[in-house]
């Protein structure tokens, strides 16, 4: 599979990566917020999601490692998720939101602040995780979504580029 780097930049300087989808906004926020789901193609979540952290291991990473995150703000009716990963000055703020698109619906993806010095490794990083969301949507097998070479190192230039000053 050759993979292709979908992510733009914003004008306020963030990520920002779209994927389309057939199926309703409801079924598509299940994969981002149910734990079963969102283990299908990132990984699954323990904790209490209304004190507002939960820790989420990340299956497709090697050592399936447990990132803190916290949930900034979570709209169910609206579907919208604003998140921070990590726990320190690194943190990484995303928000995610799924729109009626058509007969399907769209999920808009931001990762705000990002440092241009990672750009090369997290933009092909967050097309390949999508990736994977569009495979298990589609009933595909994700771990058929290769990160290396098909993502990393192919697309960090494209994203180095981007978001070069």
């Amino acid at each position: 599979m050759s993979a292709i780097a979908t992510g733009t930049r914003t004008a306020h300087g963030a990520l920002e990566l779209r994927r389309e989808f057939t199926e309703s906004p409801s079924k598509i926020w299940r994969y981002l917020a149910d734990s079963e789901y969102l283990a299908l193609w990132y990984g699954s979540w323990q904790g209490d999601p209304e004190r507002g952290v939960v820790d989420v291991v990340l299956l497709a990473e090697d050592g399936a490692p447990a990132e803190e995150v916290q949930i900034l703000h979570c709209d169910v009716r609206n579907h919208q998720l604003q998140v921070s990963l990590g726990t320190d000055q690194t943190a990484w703020q995303l928000e995610l939101m799924v729109e009626a698109a058509g007969m399907g619906s769209r999920l808009v993806f931001q990762m705000l602040a990002l440092d241009p010095q990672l750009a090369g490794s997290v933009g092909p990083g967050w097309d390949y995780y999508l990736d994977r969301l569009v495979a298990a949507v589609s009933g595909n097998d994700p771990a058929s979504v290769e990160f290396e070479p098909d993502y990393y190192p192919a697309l960090s230039p494209y994203y180095e580029e981007l978001f070069r000053n």
